[in-house]
């Protein structure tokens, strides 16, 4: 006869499991997010898989490359943290287009210059 495995379960969205629910190391899962919950050693109840589980830090802190678009929606910045971690950052971000753009950025090094009242813009390389 074949045993069915069930872990504690949830169909709600961004529900996440108590720590009191759960033994050491007991999973759980969240349908409607997709995602794996368990409890560690430490008594935190913390996110072991799924659909939320990786994220563009990950990827990079493991050196690993995509060749696959990324793609920002409604309204998302880069953001730019400096070599000090304050609350200074630079914001790249593009006004709602009206038609598909292209922006290639030359095989040169330099800087990229802004004038900053005006609609130009030019690149400024270093010698």
């Amino acid at each position: 006869m074949t045993t069915v495995i069930k872990p504690k379960r949830s169909e709600t969205a961004l529900s996440v499991p108590s720590a009191g629910s759960l033994a050491t190391g007991e999973l759980a899962m969240n349908i409607t997010d997709g995602k794996f919950y368990t409890k560690n050693t430490g008594g935190s109840v913390v996110e072991v898989g799924g659909a939320g589980s990786v994220t563009l830090q990950n990827v990079m802190t493991n050196g690993n490359t995509t060749i696959t678009d990324i793609v920002l929606d409604q309204g998302a910045n880069l953001v730019f943290e400096g070599n000090l971690a304050n609350s200074f950052e630079t914001f790249l971000n593009v006004a709602e287009p009206t038609a598909d753009r292209t922006i290639t950025l030359p095989d040169q090094s330099g800087a990229l210059a802004m004038d900053g009242d005006a609609l130009a813009y030019s690149i400024v390389f270093g010698g």
